[in-house]
């Protein structure tokens, strides 16, 4: 009826400076199973499983690159010099020395309860969780003048909190033929609530002519990690200009409105955390036959599209550069330059359906008398896409690790997999 383990892990990192390669980590779980008790033997609301479970833990991330702790030189054709009749090339610092990089550490707590009804033919679990990650490794400006213009530091701490809620049932149980499905559904939001004395720190460099030194996120106090700043779009005018959102008193901004925005316009345009995740998995069998197929749907996340910033403006035809089709159809005016903001920031919400196998089994010794069982199957991957995105595909990847997340920019489509093969047993 009751549970309770611990683990203790001491890791070592070569990739830490000395003095701080190594962590403890502790963790520990516990459990009740509230249905092996005498008063639940009367299984009220047909209840046959029901536990209470809780548990907290350490966990470390050293994901530092190699050499990360240590200064880094290397040879720069730029940096030559004549010593008497020799002209010998010099070394120039790619990287300042950060003696003090450490682990960045994730304590995390949670509560759950796992359920069972009619003799478990319907069972779940529901968890809530709370993970604070400290020390987090984030690249951040060096104070200038400086050899390098960023550094990797352990900078500031992160909440995350949310619950995940999964339901799987057994729907036709027989000898010959059974399906199975299972649901599950993740709620979180995130925060940072500490930056180590700084109010933001700028990431997600944005590509594109005119965009040298613009960033698209900030991490920010009491947001989430991911989150999209800039000016906010409003329209083009009759002039094919474009026209953006002000508050400040300078004399370009009338009526609340701008032609050319500057820093102190910006604003919270959204941010890349889905709202929630959401999961569809079966598995069946009729006869020799079987399947199973995944479905994966995130709701209420954003997606930078910088791809269309760069190539969906008709002012390329002026540098004799490539286009979208997209930019024949748009206001601006030719000349209009790209500038980023919310029109950029586009609803990256999808469903998409990412698996599917089809198998059948033959009967034993039906291909060879050796054969204990035989199996030919086919299975397709990322086979259909639902989503209002205009790019190829609103699952991007995360750039630059933990920093920057939800930003596409020429990013190569997933490819469609098909794949088929025989499985024997002897």
């Amino acid at each position: 009826r009751y549970f309770l383990t611990g683990v203790v892990r001491h890791d070592g990192s070569s990739r830490l400076a000395e003095g701080n390669k190594w962590q403890t980590f502790p963790a520990l779980s516990a459990s009740w199973r509230l249905s092996n008790e005498a008063f639940m033997q009367d299984r009220p609301l047909g209840i046959s499983t029901l536990a209470l479970r809780a548990g907290w833990g350490m966990q470390g991330n050293q994901a530092v690159r190699p050499y990360g702790t240590q200064l880094l030189l290397k040879a720069d054709p730029g940096a030559r010099y004549p010593f008497g009749t020799t002209l010998t090339t010099g070394l120039v610092a790619t990287q300042v020395a950060n003696p003090d990089l450490t682990w960045e550490t994730s304590e995390q707590v949670n509560l759950g309860i796992d359920y069972g009804f009619a003799n478990d033919r319907f069972t779940g679990i529901i968890d809530f969780y709370q993970k604070t990650t400290n020390d987090l490794l984030l690249e951040v400006s060096v104070p200038q003048p400086a050899v390098v213009a960023t550094r990797l530091e352990n900078v500031g701490s992160l909440r995350n909190r949310g619950v995940e809620i999964s339901f799987d049932a057994r729907m036709i149980e027989g000898t010959d033929r059974n399906l199975t499905a299972g649901i599950v559904a993740n709620f979180e939001r995130g925060e940072v609530i500490s930056l180590g004395g700084r109010q933001f720190i700028g990431t997600g460099d944005v590509n594109g002519q005119g965009q040298s030194g613009r960033l698209s996120q900030r991490i920010m106090l009491g947001e989430p990690i991911g989150t999209f700043w800039g000016p906010r779009f409003l329209r083009v005018n009759p002039e094919g200009k474009q026209v953006f959102a002000c508050s400040s008193d300078r004399p370009e901004c009338v009526n609340g409105e701008t032609t050319s925005p500057a820093g102190d316009d910006d604003e919270i345009l959204g941010n890349a955390n889905p709202d929630f995740t959401f999961g569809l998995t079966s598995n069946g069998r009729w006869g020799n036959f079987d399947a199973s197929w995944l479905w994966r749907a995130e709701f209420g996340r954003d997606v930078f599209n910088n791809t269309a910033l760069v190539y969906s403006t008709k002012t390329n035809v002026l540098q004799d550069r490539n286009f979208l089709e997209s930019a024949l159809g748009d206001p601006d005016a030719v000349g209009e330059p790209a500038i980023y903001s919310s029109r950029w920031i586009e609803d990256g919400s999808f469903v998409r359906l990412q698996n599917i196998t089809l198998g059948y089994t033959f009967a034993n010794r039906a291909i060879s008398r050796f054969a204990r069982s035989a199996r030919v199957f086919v299975s397709g991957d990322n086979l259909l896409l639902f989503s209002g995105y205009d790019g190829y595909d609103p699952e991007v990847f995360v750039r630059r690790g933990l920093a920057s997340r939800g930003i596409d920019y020429v990013t190569y489509p997933r490819a469609r997999t098909f794949t088929t093969g025989f499985q024997f047993e002897f």
